[in-house]
């Protein structure tokens, strides 16, 4: 992630959660002190240079390293003037990753000598990005209608972005609906000309009207608001008039919120407002063709959600409505794959929400008819979609290992992989945690993607220091793997030992070597166990999902093996875990899409491969499950 107004601006709007009750406004205490001594103004030319270096480079770095780079200035200068600069820096990149609890932290560590305006407005974003929006909008409500102040450290753009985004939240919780979209038009005009900004604004601008009644929005458009809010409430604010019988100021309203939006580009008829049948579930996969197998697979899960009954006295009559993905559309505009599926699922079906394989125009559509769509992907479809991957990125799952290996205490770090493209993407998202995280990769050796010997790649690892081996490869490949690291006596050791020198693969000569054993092993099973186990013990997977006795997964393994004989795969979880989101988002009380697409946006669900979590680019965020070989099973790795 680069460091950017726009793209932090995302991540903290997009991260609100929904407000707590009981928080009453207040601002930071400012007698609380720092850590250190309160700086002052004494010489520090290295301080200077560093501090340059650090804010020149912001824009281009990514989070880790510029939280790094910062955090390492407030140790290493405590007492220099740009102190004030360099929190508030630091305070926007936590925020960025969505850490305001750490962000509120470094604020109140810092408060005694940051100055109060600018002090009480970051500590208003943290209290957003952390639902508390009693206390933001307490801490924020001088900025309702004018500029923030100027923060040293901060581009102007982006904090008037956040402010924006932050009161809108603010607004919304408090009973404000048309405040808020008045705060999602000042900030259109921060970018005017901006496509993203635009789209964004406006999508949150429907949605915030989706969540009110008719009465409500007619009595919000009663006061003075501004033509955002008058195009996305006046649709319901006229229904009220009608309901009330007064048709000649509803037949004026209708007219005035027409022109309002073909003026800003909106479509005259919303497609939030379309009504759908909350226990309606569409699914649109392969049926038929080359691709039957894959639709057979993802239906399996999808069947054990739909045919569960957690609550015999509460339980929901769901229904799976199928559509094929591989059929010929029967119209030409809507192209082949999913698209025709999820067209008539829909418009005709009306169904709440899809699950779908990827397809070029899927996701396009579907947000042409506010449709939440689930795709059972791993690539993030962007903020303005209404579309969601379900699947952990490769790149995730490379990187949740190398976080793991980190906390485990190792330093120095090998790769072993294939020469392929995926196989340098894996790598290089490896690398880029170990050394976000202060650790060193020593060496990075390939073989080629078909090659089914190693005894040159593994003569040469052996010349390595390690405390870690990566694997970016698949189960079938690390199982020709393990045995041939095993014959150059380099073995997996228990993610449960401590590390020492005299057992850890840094070690240097010749015997017995000990590392931590890491691959996402994609299609691991029992018969990798079964094949490989005395070379694996203790080796560490992210597979994505592996069918454990673990309490997660127990219930779901138990209930695929009786109904169809066979072990689920990581395919049938995902494809399990994404009807029970569309399931989960009704049960907790989602009765339209827009209200589907709010559970997405800001909350989580428990899962068979994770939490459930999507990020302001509607891509997993929650941390992939780590698996660790365990004497003949496989279980789910808890440090």
């Amino acid at each position: 992630m680069r460091i950017s107004a726009m793209g932090l601006l995302f991540l903290v709007g997009c991260a609100s959660t929904h407000a707590k009750a009981g928080n009453p406004p207040a601002a930071i205490d400012a007698g609380v002190a720092p850590r250190g001594p309160v700086p002052d103004a004494g010489d520090d030319l290295g301080g200077d240079a560093d501090f340059r270096d650090i804010a020149n480079q912001a824009n281009g770095s990514d989070s880790g390293t510029a939280r790094a780079r910062l955090e390492g200035f407030l140790f290493h200068h405590p007492h220099h003037h740009q102190r004030p600069a360099a929190v508030a820096m630091l305070a926007a990149v936590l925020l960025g990753v969505g850490d305001g609890a750490a962000s509120k932290q470094l604020l109140v560590e810092n408060a005694s000598f940051l100055p109060t305006a600018d002090r009480d407005f970051l500590a208003g974003l943290c209290e957003g990005q952390l639902g508390n929006f009693v206390m933001a909008l307490a801490l924020l409500r001088p900025y309702l209608a004018t500029d923030p102040p100027h923060m040293t450290g901060l581009d102007d753009a982006e904090a008037r972005a956040r402010l924006r985004v932050t009161l809108s939240d603010a607004l919304t919780a408090s009973g404000d609906p048309a405040g808020a979209i008045d705060q999602l038009e000042l900030y259109l005009q921060i970018e005017p000309s901006g496509e993203a900004s635009r789209a964004f604004a406006i999508q949150r601008a429907e949605r915030i009207a989706a969540e009110v009644s008719e009465p409500v929005a007619l009595q919000a458009l009663t006061a003075r608001h501004g033509s955002l809010a008058r195009a996305t409430l006046g649709t319901k604010a006229v229904t009220a008039l009608r309901s009330r019988g007064d048709e000649p100021s509803a037949r004026k309203l209708d007219q005035e919120t027409t022109s309002i939006r073909k003026q800003i580009g909106l479509e005259v008829s919303r497609p939030w407002a379309v009504a759908a049948d909350p226990l309606r579930l569409g699914l649109v996969v392969p049926l038929s063709g080359a691709q039957a197998r894959l639709g057979e697979v993802v239906l399996r899960g999808a069947m054990l959600v739909v045919t569960s009954v957690p609550n015999a006295t509460q339980a929901m009559p769901f229904r799976l409505v199928l559509r094929d993905a591989a059929a010929t559309p029967d119209r030409s505009d809507l192209g082949g794959g999913p698209s025709a599926g999820i067209a008539d699922l829909a418009r005709q079906e009306k169904v709440i929400g899809v699950i779908s394989t990827p397809d070029p125009r899927a996701a396009e559509l579907a947000k042409g008819d506010g449709l939440p769509l689930l795709l059972l992907d791993e690539h993030p479809t962007g903020t303005v979609s209404s579309a969601f991957s379900v699947l952990h990125s490769s790149e995730a799952r490379a990187a949740a290992l190398a976080r793991t290996a980190l906390s485990l205490g190792a330093r120095r770090f090998a790769i072993l992989g294939p020469d392929s493209a995926s196989g340098k993407r894996l790598a290089a998202a490896y690398t880029h945690a170990v050394e976000t995280g202060g650790g060193t990769i020593t060496g990075h050796i390939t073989y080629a993607p078909a090659a089914t010997s190693f005894s040159s790649e593994v003569a040469s690892l052996r010349k390595l220091a390690f405390d870690a081996l990566f694997i970016p490869d698949d189960a079938n490949k690390l199982e020709l793997l393990a045995p041939a690291l095993a014959v150059a006596d380099i073995w997996p050791r228990s993610p449960r030992q401590v590390f020492t020198a005299a057992h850890s693969a840094a070690a240097s000569g010749s015997g017995r070597r000990e590392t931590l054993l890491m691959s996402t092993a994609l299609g691991l099973s029992g018969k990798f166990v079964h094949n490989v186990e005395r070379y694996v013990q203790g080796g560490l997977f992210c597979p994505g999902f592996y069918p454990s006795d673990d309490m997660r997964s127990a219930s779901f393994v138990t209930r695929f093996r009786e109904t169809y004989a066979t072990q689920p795969s990581a395919t049938d979880a995902y494809g399990y875990d994404a009807v029970s989101v569309l399931r989960g988002a009704v049960e907790r009380g989602a009765r339209t899409r827009a209200d589907v697409l709010h559970m997405l946006t800001t909350q989580s669900f428990e899962g068979l491969t994770g939490d459930v979590r999507f990020g302001p680019d509607h891509g997993r965020i929650d941390p992939p499950l780590i698996y660790v070989v365990d004497g003949d099973n496989i279980r789910m790795w808890q440090q």
